[in-house]
C-alpha cells in the first residue's frame, strides 16, 4: 500500500535560469499524477550538458525566488550539497533511502533526457527506485533509443492516475502545455539588453538584474 500524502514527482536540472516553462510542466504533471508534492532538485555538475553559466548557489536562491509562497513545491539541494557530478541515481537512492518502500514517486524527464537515457549511470536502475514520467508537447513524439524503448515496452501505463498505486516501477507520458521558452534564449536576452517579462517571474528576473547575470546589459547601454 502506498502513502498519497507522501506521493512527489521529482523534477531535475540546472534551472540556468528557472522560468515559467519549468513552473507550467511542474503544475501540470502535479495534477496529472496526483502527487502532494513537487521536488525540484538543480544540479550542481549535470554530466550529460554544458556546465551551468551561473553558480549553484545563485541557481538555488532563483528557484526559491520563484516557488515562493508555493506550498506543494519543495527545493531541494542535495545535489548542490553533494558538489561534484550530480549523478541522478545517487540522488534517487538517497531521496528512496528517507522515503521509505511505499511512497510514490515519479522521476519527470524531458523528451530530451529521455533520447539520451542510455547514457546515463545505471539507467536501468531507475525504475527500481521510482516511476519515470516522460513529457511530450502537443503533436511531438520523444525519440528513445532501441534499447530503451525495448526496456520500458512492459512497464508503459496508459494512465498517469495508476502511478500512484505503486512506489515505482512503471513508466508514462505526459502532454504538457507546449510553451516555447528556454533558458539558452532568455540567458541571451539579458546579455543583449532585451526584455524575458513574462517568461520567467519577476522576482528572478530582478535577482538577475541586481546580481548582474548572465553579462546583463541594461537596455540604455545599446547602440
Amino acid at each position: 500500500m502506498t502513502c498519497p500524502e507522501q506521493s512527489c514527482a521529482i523534477f531535475g536540472g540546472t534551472f540556468d535560469p528557472v522560468h515559467n516553462g519549468h513552473l507550467r510542466s511542474a503544475v501540470e504533471v502535479r495534477e496529472a499524477l496526483g502527487v502532494a508534492k513537487v521536488r525540484l532538485i538543480p544540479a550542481c555538475r549535470p554530466p550529460h550538458r554544458d556546465q551551468p553559466a551561473t553558480a549553484p548557489a545563485d541557481r538555488l536562491e532563483m528557484l526559491k525566488l520563484a516557488t515562493r509562497g508555493i506550498d506543494y513545491i519543495e527545493i531541494d539541494d542535495r545535489e548542490i550539497k553533494r558538489e561534484g557530478k550530480s549523478y541522478t541515481i545517487d540522488t534517487l537512492e538517497s531521496i528512496r533511502d528517507e522515503a521509505g518502500t511505499e511512497v510514490s514517486m515519479s522521476l519527470v524527464l524531458g523528451s530530451d533526457a529521455w533520447a539520451i537515457l542510455d547514457t546515463w549511470r545505471d539507467w536501468q536502475r531507475l525504475t527500481d527506485l521510482v516511476h519515470v514520467v516522460i513529457l511530450r508537447r502537443a503533436g511531438q513524439e520523444p525519440d528513445e533509443p532501441e534499447v530503451v524503448r525495448t526496456w520500458s515496452r512492459a512497464k508503459l501505463a496508459e494512465n498517469p492516475a495508476a502511478l500512484q498505486a505503486h512506489a515505482h516501477g512503471l513508466i508514462c507520458r505526459i502532454e504538457v502545455t507546449r510553451l516555447d521558452i528556454s533558458a539558452t534564449r532568455i540567458r541571451e536576452l539579458f546579455s543583449t539588453g532585451r526584455s524575458p517579462d513574462y517568461l520567467m517571474p519577476g522576482e528572478v528576473i530582478e535577482y538577475i538584474r541586481g546580481k548582474g547575470l548572465y553579462n546583463y546589459r541594461r537596455p540604455e547601454t545599446l547602440c
